[in-house]
């Protein structure tokens, strides 16, 4: 039978395991209405998720922005560095056109000259001619003598020599001046293709810089877009953050100021608010209202765990007793926890943070002294919280003598608030990595998010 039973628990915590992979996939929904806790949990956790992908996406998106704008300001000082280099190369074309200009009409001028000194030496030949042909007689009849005849001749051929070199020389000069001139259209040709070049490079880069801009246009779009995604699931996280803790009674406050209950005893006492408010919610929370799982079990009711015995452990009440009388509470009506069988045999939890008797009253004139009331109620929620800090505080010192990693002596702290400062060994090791002190660790660490959130 023995066999049958523990084969049966074994296959009740596999489907138990399993569960969640059965159960339809949620989605950051703004519907929070008739959620359970459970849902609610489920919910922020996909908001989470979804918020990590559009940050991620954002950056993205804003690193791809700046990459556009530098990209594009680097274009921007090309395009002006080519407009100053066209501007120079139309400087020097105009430079050499002018030159050009000048140096045809000095060409020019030499051409006219030769042509007027070939002109000349045209006429001087054509009068050398007709003396040639002259009979002898003839010019010793037209000169006074014949002396003065062979002076007129040597003069001519004189001056026909001279205007033969000086024929020469312009045209060495213009034939100079010819070659300079082409040696000008040639740099200016050049110019003007280097010109034509640089005009061809603008254009390209004008065109990738209005493309790189079309680019920057749609990548702010979605800048935006992602930005009003982002707002969008914070608000919702917001409002899930505020249906997610109420105080006892049902009476609906927000994260910020179930947080600014602790906060202030946060550095006095030595331990996070997160921790804090995750192991509130653990002890206390039904449907996300934290002190609505206080117990319907009175101290003197019949246990029904262990036959002929009580909810409280007699080894409680005498303590229970002082503590009610002291508040003036009647300790017959006071609802505090019911025995859970699996994990012992007795209740009597009291309050939010489900304190029991005799651990609360070794604690009282602690939190007395931090909160100013001269009777603290386990009842109430500022003493409940500080009292939860207070205890944590105690068994953080006795984790830290084990652990050195923050989060193993999150995990192990509040493992002792529910087991007792004595749990160790396998228990203890239990709780951290699967039971009690693994889930008042995960959503402590949420908390802690939530609170850098606050603080921003």
């Amino acid at each position: 039978m023995s066999y049958y039973k523990n084969k049966f628990l074994a296959l009740f915590s596999i489907f138990l395991f399993l569960c969640p992979l059965l159960v339809v996939a949620v989605t950051c929904d703004s519907n929070l209405d008739g959620k359970s806790d459970q849902e609610l949990q489920a919910i922020s956790a996909q908001c989470d998720a979804d918020l990590a992908d559009l940050n991620t996406k954002y950056s993205s998106t804003k690193q791809y922005s700046s990459q556009l704008q530098q990209g594009i300001a680097d274009l921007n000082y090309k395009i002006a560095q080519i407009q100053l280099e066209i501007k120079a190369k139309n400087a020097q074309i105009k430079k050499l056109g002018d030159t050009i200009v000048v140096k045809t009409n000095y060409i020019n001028q030499l051409s006219n000259q030769v042509a007027d000194i070939e002109t000349s030496i045209a006429k001087m030949l054509r009068d050398l001619y007709s003396l040639d042909n002259s009979s002898m007689i003839n010019v010793l009849l037209s000169s006074q003598s014949l002396s003065n005849f062979f002076i007129d001749s040597d003069s001519y051929s004189t001056i026909n020599g001279k205007l033969q070199s000086l024929i020469q020389q312009l045209t060495g000069v213009k034939q100079t001046s010819e070659q300079q001139k082409k040696d000008l259209q040639t740099q200016q040709a050049t110019a003007s293709k280097l010109k034509y070049e640089q005009e061809q490079a603008k254009t390209t880069t004008t065109n990738l810089k209005s493309e790189q801009q079309t680019l920057l246009s749609i990548t702010k779009n979605q800048e935006s877009t992602y930005q009003n995604l982002i707002a969008q699931k914070e608000a919702l996280k917001n409002k899930i953050r505020n249906k997610l803790y109420r105080t006892a009674g049902g009476e609906e406050i927000s994260f910020g100021d179930a947080l600014k209950i602790i906060q202030p005893y946060e550095s006095t006492i030595g331990v996070s608010s997160a921790l804090v408010l995750a192991v509130l919610f653990q002890e206390s929370a039904i449907d996300s209202t934290i002190g609505k799982n206080i117990g319907k079990c009175t101290y003197n009711q019949a246990s029904s765990c262990v036959a002929g015995k009580t909810v409280m452990s007699d080894t409680q009440k005498p303590t229970y007793l002082q503590i009610m009388s002291n508040l003036g509470l009647d300790p017959n009506t006071s609802p505090i926890s019911c025995a859970i069988c699996r994990d012992g045999s007795y209740g009597g939890a009291m309050g939010p943070a489900q304190f029991m008797p005799v651990t609360w009253a070794g604690i009282t004139q602690r939190v007395s002294d931090l909160i100013g009331v001269i009777y603290p109620s386990p009842f109430e929620n500022l003493a409940a919280f500080t009292a939860s800090a207070v205890l944590l505080k105690d068994n953080q010192t006795r984790c830290k003598t084990a652990f050195t990693k923050r989060n193993d002596i999150w995990s192990c702290s509040a493992a002792k608030y529910y087991g007792g400062l004595s749990l160790a060994g396998t228990k203890l090791s239990t709780s951290m990595r699967y039971g009690y002190g693994s889930s008042v660790l995960a959503r402590a660490l949420q908390f802690e998010k939530d609170i850098a959130t606050l603080s921003l």
